[in-house]
């Protein structure tokens, strides 16, 4: 891996949370000083996805333009959600749009889980914990699992569980 690459800003790089995204960049977009709009397929219709508006948040805005049809494919919350649904085209809370198609390389690690506490848990060699919804996964059985944790702009985010270690240095996203 570029060692380089490694310590620039990647594409995820500013994204705030919420963000709602397509598992499919637009075919094309609008954006002035007081909408945004979507069209998802070549022939297909414009949405509204967005209407400014200073006084209420992203997803105020969002559901209150809902009504016209037009969805998401995913709402993610934090990073992890993120890269694992692959999403490829996001608005994110502040607005900002991400086309997130091109593929990049990020360090990885299958680490071994070493405590749990509630719906927290810490690996080896990552000195703060990762959080986990409950329900997500059966925490008695946790302690028995590896983790594959992915370095995106100087944090470890969770990526995927595994019940075998596997050797990983990289993965595209």
């Amino acid at each position: 891996m570029n060692y380089l690459l490694m310590h620039l800003k990647s594409k995820f790089y500013g994204i705030k949370f919420p963000a709602f995204g397509l598992l499919e960049p637009p075919f094309n977009y609008r954006v002035n000083t007081e909408t945004i709009e979507v069209q998802k397929k070549e022939f297909g219709k414009y949405f509204f996805v967005d209407r400014f508006d200073q006084d209420k948040n992203i997803l105020q805005r969002y559901l209150q333009v809902k009504e016209e049809d037009y969805s998401f494919d995913v709402t993610c919350l934090n990073m992890s959600q993120l890269i694992t649904k692959e999403v490829k085209w996001i608005i994110d809370a502040n607005f900002k749009i991400y086309n997130l198609s091109k593929k990049q390389e990020f360090k990885a690690r299958n680490v071994k889980i070493r405590k749990i506490r509630r719906n927290v848990f810490w690996v080896h060699t990552v000195s703060y914990p990762f959080k986990i919804r409950r329900g997500m996964i059966d925490l008695k059985e946790l302690l028995d699992q590896w983790v594959t944790i992915v370095y995106i702009d100087n944090m470890w985010h969770l990526y995927k569980f595994t019940p075998f270690k596997s050797d990983i240095e990289s993965i595209k996203l």
